[in-house]
């Protein structure tokens, strides 16, 4: 009777054995997706978003790269993980992206109104008030606090170096006055912000006024006794610009602002922003 062998296995057939116990108990490496990473980075990067406007790039870049990183990942499954991080990029990047540059504008929209109603009360100083008030308004708010118009305006009489200092930093304002008040038929009136910037946490605002002459002012040359009219042919339709700055005190939530400087006659969008002050080391701005 024929005995049935038992077969066994060759070494080429264990050796394929082997193998297959090895793969299936190590599975195959998949590395981390650089881009899923870099990702989730910039989408924390994106939270300074508050502190400077040029971090809006990291909110893109991070949006870019999660997208792209979930793509790569999806199409090389058996190469490639990270798909988590990746969408965590791409979500971090949007909702700071988003929500700060929301802010933001709106908190550009409201500043602009509160910087168009000082300027709308401004145009009305400039017509009603005299010009030591409108000297005292263009001091920074802490300064107004410890002195009257009055005690300003002597003090910028009293030497001729600041004599000299205001006649040429307020001589567009003098005239702008002088023109307003001449005749209760010349007017002033605010036609809108051109442009609105930062200085450090000092709001600063171009305001433009349209002007209206239709009498001009009086005026004496030295040594005259006789005063005469202005040889200036009217009526004159003029603009005027003024340089506006806002900040909120310490300890309060509203802004105070002041007039930095006023220019007139002004040519519309010829104005831009103040570069701010640098100090050279000795405490003294150039």
């Amino acid at each position: 009777m024929a005995t049935e062998q038992e077969s066994t296995p060759d070494a080429a057939d264990l050796t394929t054995l082997r193998r297959s116990v090895v793969e299936h108990e190590f599975p195959t490496y998949q590395a981390v997706s650089t881009r899923a990473v870099f990702a989730v980075i910039c989408g924390l990067l994106a939270g300074l978003s508050f502190a400077h406007p040029l971090f809006y790039l990291f909110a893109a870049a991070a949006v870019a790269l999660g997208w792209s990183a979930d793509r790569a990942i999806r199409r090389h499954p058996d190469v490639l993980t990270g798909g988590t991080l990746a969408r965590a990029g791409v979500g971090l990047g949007l909702v700071f992206g988003l929500s700060i540059f929301t802010v933001t504008t709106v908190q550009d929209f409201l500043t602009g109104r509160r910087a168009s109603a000082f300027a709308v009360e401004y145009a009305r100083m400039l017509k009603d008030r005299p010009l030591a008030d409108l000297y005292w308004i263009g001091l920074h708010p802490s300064t107004r606090a410890a002195t009257t118009p009055e005690e300003n305006l002597k003090q910028m009489e009293t030497g001729q170096e600041a004599a000299a200092m205001a006649e040429m930093k307020y001589a567009g304002l003098r005239q702008l006055s002088a023109d307003l008040k001449a005749s209760e038929k010349n007017t002033i009136v605010f036609d809108g912000i051109e442009t609105m910037g930062k200085e450090d946490l000092t709001v600063v605002a171009i305001a433009r006024f349209d002007v209206h002459v239709a009498e001009l002012p009086a005026r004496r040359e030295e040594g005259e006794e006789h005063e005469h009219r202005d040889d200036r042919a009217v009526p004159i339709d003029a603009h005027a610009m003024a340089v506006i700055k806002g900040a909120v005190p310490e300890g309060k939530r509203g802004y105070e602002w002041w007039v930095d400087d006023v220019t007139y006659p002004y040519q519309p969008k010829t104005a831009g922003l103040p570069e701010k002050a640098v100090d050279d080391g000795h405490g003294h701005a150039h």
